[in-house]
């Protein structure tokens, strides 16, 4: 009967989570890059028009789900930090075991 393991790759998971962080500020930087140029391209909008307002509503919808999208992948990112870190220590553990 063999035993079943997992082998965890800490050069892997140090790149997720290096992936991870970029993911968040590139969505952040793209959506803040989009909504400067829709402010651009609607300059003759009254602050008190429907429209203006509507604009500002979706805006406003679409940053805080941006926000969710972003703290989501914060929180995977940190969980992905806690198992490579996880996975060194058991691998420190494991030498010592092998080497004492």
């Amino acid at each position: 009967m063999s035993e079943r393991g997992l082998v965890v790759h800490q050069e892997a998971l140090s790149a997720m989570e290096a992936a991870l962080t970029t993911a968040t500020e590139t969505i952040t930087r793209q959506i803040e890059d989009l909504l400067q140029q829709v402010e651009a391209l609607t300059p003759g909008w009254e602050e008190g028009s429907e429209s203006h307002a509507a604009q500002l509503a979706h805006q406003q919808k679409l940053r805080d789900g941006v926000e969710r999208l972003t703290a989501a992948l914060d929180g995977v990112r940190a969980k992905v930090a806690t198992h490579r870190e996880s996975a060194r220590e058991t691998e420190v553990e494991n030498v010592a075991i092998v080497g004492g």
